[in-house]
């Protein structure tokens, strides 16, 4: 994209399919094979192609809490491949009005803080509606995020997001109680209507990963203080829950994901008895889901062990009848995970995304995380020993650390976000330091 903007190259190669999406294994392939596409063809990397031009998929499902993203993002390429293509007639009335509608019905000044699909509506009203305000608008709003070095971020705001994790970690450190009530009370009083959480400001949808981290914070710090909105993110994750027993990211009915159903599972393990029928339903999920290596899908992020993780903290979190009713199916997933994790193990001690990763600071602490989570000792253990001693010779002399970057979206593009480094790390030097393990 950036060699066909400033010098008007053209892709001969299918980038997208045999490079950008190679081994993208999730229910999203054949949009984001779409949407990658038109960015390509919208730069002039590829020429507008008659596929591209789909039925635009509405997904408008009741109540307020719907995901419009997509509806949006699918009648944005739409219109943009329909003029690319000098096919304008294709494109309804009714189509250009609901776009419209749709622009300007976000809080945030960057639609739902998701540039990518902000700037994409913007290029499709431009087809049909140059002069519009919300194009002028539109374009003064992502210029007001522009980083310091002059970069536009994929993600606008993340503090809802950054908040519950950082709490999280905070919280098992000892931090100042008054410091943690503080960011407590910024998450309660950014809950959703529905008890969710979304992962940024004046946002109209929550999901489930933000929601897990900003439950799971409020619980470790005090749940007996934060019983009102701990009890209305119960009621969430129960909305929200599928059939199946997993939990999808965003709406009720969509696939479950096992980072979610086990982000789920920790957020509700400090209120086991009220939800003692969604946990165990999620845990034999989730032990359906391991793969016969000890692995999960990898979801949002890149790192195999983050999903590792996730789901040793949720099993390991359960209520006493569900672990002692599923004893033998945990311990046999945790000796799966624990395997894998010894054998991914680098020689330096540390470890990458997939096996023979070069290691990178995050997915160390992801390891490090889930091996604690299954109550590993540490002090007895060699594999996080010498984990832990890789990551503190990741440290630079002033203490910080850096990390490789993991967050995805939309999914599989990587996006820095570098706060998440300082949380992961703190995380996992606490739980290898004989503090709370999960």
């Amino acid at each position: 994209m950036a060699q066909a903007v400033l010098h008007g190259r053209t892709v001969e190669a299918d980038v997208v399919g045999e490079e950008l999406l190679a081994g993208f294994d999730h229910f999203s392939l054949s949009r984001k094979r779409l949407l990658f596409d038109v960015y390509l063809a919208v730069v002039g990397a590829v020429p507008f192609a008659e596929t591209m031009l789909r039925p635009a998929d509405p997904g408008r499902r009741g109540g307020d809490n719907s995901v419009t993203w997509i509806e949006m993002i699918m009648l944005s390429v739409r219109i943009v491949v329909a003029h690319g293509l000098g096919r304008g007639e294709r494109i309804t009335d009714a189509q250009r009005e609901r776009l419209l509608e749709l622009l300007p019905s976000s809080g945030a000044p960057v639609w739902e803080n998701y540039t990518a699909a902000h700037l994409l509506a913007l290029l499709a009203v431009q087809e049909y509606a140059p002069g519009h305000q919300l194009v002028e608008t539109g374009v003064a709003a992502v210029l007001a995020c522009r980083n310091r070095d002059g970069g536009v971020p994929p993600m606008s705001n993340l503090d809802v997001f950054s908040t519950g994790p950082a709490g999280l970690a905070l919280a098992r450190a000892g931090a100042d109680p008054a410091l943690l009530h503080r960011m407590c009370d910024y998450l309660i009083a950014r809950q959703m209507p529905d008890g969710g959480w979304s992962f940024g400001e004046n946002m109209r949808h929550s999901d489930v990963d933000a929601s897990s981290y900003a439950a799971a914070c409020l619980a470790a710090v005090d749940p007996v203080r934060h019983r009102q909105a701990l009890l209305r993110a119960g009621s969430y994750f129960r909305g929200i829950a599928g059939e199946d027993g997993g939990f999808p990211t965003y709406m009720a009915g969509d696939p479950s994901e096992a980072g979610m159903t086990a982000g789920a599972v920790s957020a509700l393990a400090w209120n086991g008895s009220d939800h003692a029928d969604l946990l165990d339903g999620a845990a034999r999920w989730l032990l359906d889901a391991q793969r016969a290596d000890g692995t999960f899908e990898r979801s949002w992020s890149l790192s195999e062990a983050n999903t590792v993780w996730r789901a040793m903290w949720a099993l390991h979190s359960m209520p006493e009848a569900t672990r002692t009713a599923l004893k033998d199916r945990i311990a046999d997933a945790s000796e799966a995970s624990r395997r894998f994790l010894a054998g991914a193990q680098n020689p330096d001690g540390g470890w990458g995304y997939r096996p023979g990763d070069p290691s990178d600071v995050a997915s160390t602490c992801y390891s490090l995380l889930a091996l604690t989570a299954m109550l590993v000792r540490p002090e007895l253990d060699p594999v996080v020993r010498a984990g832990a001693a890789h990551l503190l010779s990741c440290r630079h002399p002033d203490g910080s650390f850096t990390a490789r970057p993991d967050q995805v979206a939309p999914r599989p593009l990587l996006f820095d976000a570098p706060v998440f480094t300082d949380t992961w790390v703190l995380l996992a030097l606490t739980a290898c330091s004989g503090g709370e393990a999960r």
